[in-house]
């Protein structure tokens, strides 16, 4: 059938002409009917339904589980209402009679509306409105797919799994609504409240600050990792949906993997809480109805992390510093580390969604093909060959399917395969929560299960409740794995018989040494009692998971090598607790370096040398995606030598040349690398010396055949800070320092506003926070202040925003509690002595700590004056300089006295007019740009901060007595009077502002001028 019939019927409905409610109803019938929709046997679309209860009511349109309601126009004031008492009758009634769950549509043909029913009332969860374009046919039609999802065989594309199941999808909105639902109702169980203690948890270990217990993240949650685990059993050939057979329990406990000796799969987790509640069942049922229409065997990507960025939104993965790898680079990365796939043991630390893992499975397969290795042998081998490792829960239900997926169905249902158990962890890598959880003794290895109230180290008495394994029995991975399968199930039995009763099948089963018989027993009484108490169904999960990175960490049990993609996760973002540990590891590995401290840096580099010493055997490899920072700057300069000595560690490494992927479209929102190292006593430094990956084209997400294709690799070098160091600097470094932080803006930065008839009084104005798109995400939904003010309060502020070649734009303005004269900082004692002030500070004081992520005995008056930035400032001096911190050019100018100087510049006093010149004149020159640009970090947009990297350019001091620096004095003097006089384009950017100035500068000749002076009178560089 042509496209034609359902374009016809789109078009009818989009066109909002005057009809009578029977022809949209035969329009919306004939869509349905002849629209493409493959409706299957059960969705036979039907007018004019009636309901069974005795009246004489009638649907107007009924397909499958989905109640349509047709009205003439909802414009009409009311009509939307009056629908929807109708439809929630008829949504109740299709309920009970069908006993599954129902949704609900209300159209007049132009505008859609998608109901499900909360109790009595209906809840719409998504509208689509017709525009009488092209597109509406398809538009619509992908709606109606996604909620009737009645294609199969659909092939799992990122751009299908976005359609049909990301988070705009109808469909997705649905079942959120319903989740929530579900969650409301489940909020007084104790056990859902412990396996939600147990997610915020870990997540609050591996992001820091940047968590958010927020219900919505736990309820994406639980529909990722559901969905993931219903995906499982679609990728080895089960039928998941509603005539297939399988129970809502079997699908998310996974009890058909286990009746087929497949462990470690799916199983009880944080995120079973669903079948706990009335209704859970249903909307699993749902949910594999949605799963089903896809062809989920043999997928040749990591289709689970395109779900996982389909759902959780972009702002929300980048603040929880979730950057997922793209399938080409790990592809490449797996290719150019794993060199002999059947013979290494190979551990991605923080494995994520599984790509690098999915990539490594393909490999070794391939190999034991290759080598003609019998099925069962090639995969019961690759199970101890490839392990996957992370903190995120939900990351490791979806690292695990993954694992599946990469695998395959046909190997997995080959008669000659055993029993395996996907070694993909929940774990934390880093093991600096340990003491808290999980006692590591010489025979024992015993996790608490006191849950908030967890001891803080191994000298505190162990509780009732601990659960402690042999190290004997934790170390065979696969064994013990089962075997705490086993023993959670039978501690279930809440019958007379023994706990010896129960357990001596299993000791005997598993040839447990006599040795080891107490301690088992001890930990299943202990499972049998949480069980009693409501408790238990997490801890066989908890614990299977927890003790893993021990066991990695065993010197029998380290890998040839580590590849991954490490956390990105900044000191700022990390808990004070967090910030804590991690300095006094990074001094355990001798990682701190110079006046910063650890506050410059972030996790990764931490992790890579923790998981070298942990998990890596000597001559091991490891290949990581990192930050490109690790490459030139100064905070990682101890990372680079490869020499990891500190107070409790010897380690070291020899670097090979990385990939600076700057240039390489990765999708990530920071520029990144690929450092690969060996671990070995023969120390070979990170140097300067890079291989250069530059791509074509705007997609990320391709595979590797592809993207070699649009791949161009060459040699190249980047400035190191600390390796490229000069000889000297130039004098004018010292002189130079930051702004004052004047962040967060909105509490400070303001607009003069209208007060009203009245007006505020002589000497006080009335003022609102001054709010743009360009503010930090962390404060853009924090609430402005508004009030009234003293006019001697409110300074005007340079930022690099106003600062141009040799012009300063008009200063914005803030609420400072500076004096009036302007000659010092104001105590918290004077603000209150100024009462207009002081309402305005303590509103903005309460308002910094309400909502502020650092220091919790901050004050926005000590931030404001952080290190003296602002005190520096005052009183001003007469002459000032300032330039640009970051961006692709530097633009300096000179600044009035009386203006405050924001963080983004760098600024200085000159003697005298002649030395301002002199310095304006080399900071905007291109020649000094040139010097300082390989030093500069690089970001997506290209090079970024400039700090004071500048002065890596050797100005000397202003000599007037110097021909050329007089000069340049004298040039500077003009520049700075032709762009004062140039008349500049109104409502464009500054950056258009920016380029304004020096295309006059090159018009009139000046530019080249200045370029020839600075060339002869700042020489290069010595290194």
């Amino acid at each position: 059938m042509t496209d034609q019939p359902r374009d016809v019927f789109v078009n009818r409905l989009a066109s909002r002409e005057v009809r009578a409610e029977n022809e949209i109803q035969a329009d919306v019938y004939g869509l349905l009917t002849v629209g493409g929709l493959d409706l299957t046997t059960e969705q036979v679309a039907r007018t004019e339904v009636g309901t069974g209860d005795g009246t004489r009511r009638r649907i107007d349109v009924a397909i499958g589980h989905v109640t349509i309601e047709v009205k003439r126009d909802l414009r009409t004031a009311g009509i939307l209402a009056d629908a929807e008492t109708q439809l929630a009758g008829y949504v109740r009634n299709r309920i009970e009679v069908t006993g599954a769950d129902c949704a609900g549509i209300i159209t007049d043909g132009t505008e859609w509306n998608l109901y499900r029913l909360q109790g009595d009332v209906l809840e719409r969860t998504a509208i689509l409105t017709l525009t009488g374009t092209a597109a509406d046919t398809d538009r619509l039609v992908a709606w109606l797919e996604a909620i009737l999802a009645t294609q199969s065989q659909v092939d799992p594309t990122p751009e299908e799994i976005v359609r049909r199941l990301g988070a705009d999808s109808p469909a997705h909105l649905y079942d959120y609504s319903t989740l929530r639902a579900l969650y409301a109702t489940a909020g007084a169980s104790s056990e859902v409240a412990l396996k939600r203690e147990l997610w915020g948890k870990l997540l609050r270990t591996a992001l820091g600050s940047n968590f958010e217990d927020s219900e919505r993240l736990f309820l994406n949650h639980t529909l990722l990792v559901l969905s993931a685990e219903i995906i499982a059993h679609a990728a080895i050939g089960f039928d998941v949906s509603e005539s297939g057979g399988l129970t809502p329990n079997s699908l998310v406990t996974g009890t058909e993997f286990a009746n087929r000796q497949l462990f470690g799969v799916v199983e009880a987790d944080f995120f079973d809480w669903v079948l706990e509640v009335e209704g859970g069942e249903a909307f699993v049922r749902t949910l594999a109805k949605r799963i089903a229409q896809f062809r989920w065997i043999d997928v040749r990507h990591d289709v689970l992390k395109v779900l996982y960025e389909s759902v959780i939104e972009s702002s929300e993965r980048q603040r929880l510093g979730e950057y997922y790898t793209p399938d080409w680079l790990a592809a490449a990365m797996v290719e150019h580390v794993i060199t002999d796939p059947l013979a290494q043991k190979v551990l991605d630390p923080s494995c994520g969604s599984g790509t690098f893992l999915f990539h490594a499975v393909r490999s070794y397969l391939a190999a034991a093909e290759a080598a003609g290795t019998p099925i069962g042998e090639s995969v019961q081998g690759l199970v101890s060959h490839v392990f996957g490792l992370d903190i995120h829960p939900v990351a490791v239900s979806l690292g695990r399917v993954t694992y599946l997926l990469a695998i395959g169905a046909d190997r997995l249902n080959d008669d000659s395969r055993g029993p395996i158990a996907i070694p993909v962890y929940l774990g934390d890598a880093l093991q600096w929560e340990q003491r808290l959880d999980i006692f590591a003794h010489e025979d024992n290895i015993s996790v608490s299960t006191a849950g908030s109230d967890l001891p803080t180290g191994p000298e505190v008495t162990l509780f009732e409740d601990d659960l402690v394994f042999p190290r004997s029995i934790v170390s065979d991975a696969s064994n013990f794995d089962i075997l705490l399968g086993e023993m959670a199930n039978r501690a279930k039995d809440m019958s007379d018989r023994s706990d010896r009763a129960l357990m001596a099948p299993l000791l005997r089963q598993f040839a447990i040494p006599e040795v080891a018989h107490e301690t088992l027993m001890a930990t299943f009484h202990a499972l049998r009692s949480l069980h009693a108490r409501g408790r238990d169904h997490i801890w066989a999960y908890y614990v299977r998971n927890l003790v893993r990175p021990v066991w990695l960490s065993d010197a029998a049990n380290q890998v040839d090598v580590l590849i991954g993609n490490p956390p990105w996760l900044a000191y700022s973002k990390m808990s004070p607790a967090m910030q804590r540990r991690y300095t006094a590891m990074l001094r355990d590995y001798g990682l701190v370096s110079g006046a910063l401290g650890a506050s410059g840096r972030d996790l990764a580099t931490l992790f890579v040398v923790r998981a070298a010493d942990m998990y890596l055997r000597p001559e091991g490899r490891m290949a990581f995606v990192m930050p490109h920072g690790v490459l030139t700057r100064q905070p990682h300069s101890r990372f680079r030598a490869g020499v990891w000595n500190g107070r409790t560690s010897e380690l070291s490494a020899k670097f090979e040349t990385p990939w600076d992927l700057a240039a390489a479209r990765t999708g990530f929102p920071m520029t990144s690398c690929v450092v690969f190292a060996e671990k070995t006593q023969s120390v070979s430094p990170l140097t300067a010396e890079v291989e250069l990956w530059r791509t074509t084209g705007r997609e990320s997400n391709v595979d590797w055949e592809t993207m070699q294709s649009r791949l161009s690799r060459s040699a190249g070098t980047v400035g190191v800070t600390s390796q490229n160091t000069p000889t000297q600097w130039s004098p004018y470094r010292s002189r130079f320092r930051q702004g004052a932080i004047l962040a967060p803006r909105v509490l400070m930065m303001v607009n003069e506003a209208n007060s009203g008839p009245l007006g505020p009084g002589a000497g006080r104005a009335f003022v609102e926070s001054r709010r743009t798109n360009q503010e930090d995400r962390l404060w853009r939904d924090v609430p402005g202040l508004a009030g009234v003010v003293e006019r001697s309060f409110i300074r005007r502020i340079a930022l690099g925003e106003t600062t141009l070649p040799f012009r300063q734009l008009e200063p914005l303005k803030a609420v400072l509690p500076i004096e009036p004269s302007g000659r010092r900082l104001f105590s918290e004692a004077d603000i209150l002595n100024h009462p207009a002030l002081a309402q305005w500070w303590t509103a903005a004081e309460a308002s910094f700590a309400q909502n502020r992520t650092g220091a919790a005995d901050e004050s926005l008056l000590d931030r404001i004056d952080f290190h003296g930035q602002l005190s520096a400032q005052l009183p001003a001096p007469t002459q000032r300089v300032v330039y640009t911190k970051a961006g692709s050019t530097l633009n300096a100018s000179r600044i009035e006295s009386s203006v405050i100087i924001d963080h983004k510049l760098y600024w200085a006093p000159a003697a005298n007019e002649d030395e301002a010149f002199y310095l304006m004149a080399i900071l905007n020159s291109k020649a000094v740009l040139d010097r300082v640009r390989p030093f500069q970090a690089v970001g997506l947009f290209g090079p970024r901060d400039f700090d004071k990297n500048v002065f890596r350019a050797l100005i000397a001091p202003y000599d007037a007595g110097n021909a050329t620096h007089a000069e340049l004095a004298g040039c500077g003097r003009s520049a700075e009077a032709l762009a004062a006089e140039l008349e500049l384009p109104e409502g464009v950017t500054f950056q258009r502002k920016r380029l304004a100035v020096r295309q006059a500068l090159i018009d009139d000749g000046l530019a080249a001028q200045i370029e020839a002076a600075v060339l002869a009178a700042v020489p290069e560089a010595r290194v």
